[in-house]
């Protein structure tokens, strides 16, 4: 009611100020000729009164008055002199002003109401989101998922949705929040319970909380879920009962399908329980390889003596193999040969000095195989600041060789993370500045691949990367 008030006071206000000329009494009104010429003669006044004070000479005087009255007539040809005469005339006044009124009432009544939200501005900001969305920009997807939970608080696949999304970016304690809420709508669905319990364990720093292992025994009672029996022998583990949970995961082996995404993970557990119990893995993994046979801290067979011959044989001619270069320090470790691996993991940082993300590997190979504490030798570490300025120095062949070790540590990067477009540009493109214009390729074909169904990165790749394979 107040608000209708002081609008209809503040629209009779604009119409009164814009009628105010229509409603004054009539007058004679002068000219700007008339006004002007009136300062003329006000100036030679001035004049006047300087020279009989004796400020200017009689000369000056007469030098100045004539100037004065050469501008004066000057005026008086460039303006029409008189004068007008203002009627005053209420019916214009009140139309002017009833028009007024009806505009800004009926603009108002078409385009505002004052209980009305911001729906311009709400429908814009949601429109943005959705286009950078839909550009992949994942930030602006759980802004709109958010947005849709505060809507429709109830609905489980959103919250769903909200979950995951966290979990890609790596805010694990948002995910796991978001999945708890959708555990409580699920209606004790496994699925959703395993999900919100593997949440909460990785927001835990890979330690299983109590709540967690609750969680999956709930879900065992239900189906045989694979992660709940992984994280409950993972639960076991972390109880120090090493002994069930290499057993756990040996029956989760047994029945897992063959290519299980989890059977890495599995193995690689068991072969550091093996190496804690101080047991044979093979006790428990029959077909365990010579490297996780090695890993687990046992002796390699005759099988893996031919591999480490093959693996020496193929490094010497493909030196760009840094996988290579860390299975044949495991194996050589495993067979007793600390020096042997050490060796290896050197000789492989020599082909891979301007690839830190390979020197990286190496260096954890080399912890992990506890040839940490031997020492490297000289020349394998890092170059310097002086090495560094001195790489223009270096032959063509060696600068071919680093060049080669930086593409592949790019190459082994994009292995780890393949989610890196512009890596995938750079790697592409310097196949193509090497001349490896079939490896450019193929690697051109493993982004778009990556980027399946992602037509804002597919377009950066084909602008970035297929120009110079003349791809479409």
């Amino acid at each position: 009611m107040i608000f209708w008030a002081v609008a209809t006071l503040l629209v009779i206000l604009c119409g009164l100020w814009i009628a105010r000329p229509f409603l004054r009494h009539g007058a004679m009104e002068m000219e700007a000729a008339d006004s002007t010429i009136s300062i003329y003669r006000d100036q030679l006044d001035e004049v006047e009164r300087d020279r009989e004070a004796g400020l200017i000479s009689p000369a000056e005087c007469d030098a100045a008055r004539q100037e004065i009255e050469r501008r004066a007539l000057a005026a008086a040809r460039r303006m029409d002199q008189g004068f007008f005469m203002g009627h005053r005339s209420v019916p214009a006044a009140l139309s002017i002003s009833a028009m007024v009124v009806v505009a800004a009432l009926g603009t108002y009544l078409a385009l505002g109401t004052p209980q009305a939200p911001d729906q311009p501005l709400a429908a814009r900001r949601s429109e943005m989101l959705t286009q950078q969305a839909a550009a992949g920009d994942i930030s602006s997807s759980i802004q709109l998922l958010i947005d849709a939970t505060e809507k429709t608080p109830e609905d489980l696949d959103t919250w769903w949705l909200l979950g995951k999304s966290y979990a890609a970016v790596g805010d694990l304690g948002a995910a796991a929040e978001a999945y708890r809420r959708a555990a409580e709508l699920s209606e004790n669905d496994p699925e959703v319970l395993a999900t919100y319990a593997e949440a909460m364990i990785k927001a835990n720093g890979n330690k299983v909380p109590p709540a967690a292992r609750i969680i999956f025994e709930q879900v065992l009672a239900e189906t045989p879920e694979p992660r709940a029996r992984y994280y409950i022998a993972l639960a076991k583990a972390q109880a120090q009962d090493f002994q069930g949970a290499i057993e756990d995961w040996g029956m989760l082996l047994a029945d897992s399908p063959e290519g299980a995404g989890w059977i890495p993970m599995v193995r690689r557990d068991m072969a550091n329980m093996a190496r804690f119990l101080k047991q044979d893995l093979r006790t428990y993994l029959p077909d365990a390889t010579p490297a996780e046979i090695a890993a687990s801290g046992g002796t390699i067979a005759e099988s893996g003596t031919a591999r480490i011959a093959e693996l020496e044989a193929s490094l010497g001619t493909e030196p760009a193999d840094y996988k290579g270069w860390i299975e044949l320090a495991t194996l050589r470790s495993g067979a007793g040969n600390g020096e042997g691996a050490l060796a290896a993991l050197n000789e492989g940082r020599s082909h891979f000095r301007a690839a830190p993300f390979v020197l990286q590997k190496f260096d954890e190979t080399a912890r992990a195989l506890g040839l940490d504490m031997l020492d490297r030798g000289p020349g394998v570490s890092g170059p310097d600041a002086e090495q560094v300025a001195a790489i223009s120095q270096l032959s063509r062949e060696e600068q071919d060789e680093m060049i080669d070790g930086m593409v592949a540590g790019l190459a082994a990067k994009l292995e780890e993370n393949p989610d890196n477009l512009d890596g995938w540009i750079m790697l592409v493109r310097s196949y193509a500045n090497l001349g490896q214009m079939e490896t450019a390729r193929e690697a051109y074909e493993s982004a778009k691949a990556q980027f399946s169904g992602r037509q804002a990165a597919l377009d950066a790749l084909r602008s970035g990367a297929g120009a110079v394979l003349g791809a479409n």
